[in-house]
């Protein structure tokens, strides 16, 4: 297998890869690194030191899983409407330019909406969604508005 590989090829005796290494060995393997699902979940796991081989699979496995899930098309084309940086992340500014211009909401209602949508779906409070917190967010009727 050609993870395998790449993984041993970067592996030091310690039997683990760092970060950066991690992202050289699944753009490798052909996962595209500025997808906002590989974005999201490389940036749950930026602060780890190490990965071991069982870590590289499950992530690859999620990542080339959510990829070639045609029903997320729909889903993402949306998160890249909001995402008006295109950074992999929506904040406030990307909410608040996208929803002056639906023109759904009054001045007044649209700080607040902001706020909403930010308290419920930004789970890890980093100031930004992330495209698996949104996914989470559509997920959840609770949070619909």
């Amino acid at each position: 297998m050609m993870l395998k590989f790449c993984f041993d090829r970067l592996c030091s005796d310690l039997r683990a890869i760092t970060f950066e290494d991690t992202r050289k060995l699944l753009a490798a393997n052909l996962i595209p690194l500025d997808h906002p699902f590989v974005i999201a979940l490389l940036d749950d796991f930026k602060d780890e030191e190490a990965f071991t081989y069982h870590m590289i699979c499950e992530l690859y496995s999620k990542m080339k899983k959510n990829i070639e899930n045609k029903s997320y098309n729909e889903k993402l084309d949306l998160f890249k409407q909001y995402d008006r940086d295109s950074n992999g992340f929506i904040n406030k500014e990307d909410l608040r330019l996208c929803l002056k211009e639906d023109g759904y909401y009054k001045a007044g209602e649209l700080d607040v909406v902001i706020d909403l949508v930010m308290h419920f779906g930004d789970s890890n409070n980093d100031g930004k969604l992330s495209y698996l917190e949104f996914l989470e967010m559509l997920e959840k009727p609770d949070t619909q508005f």
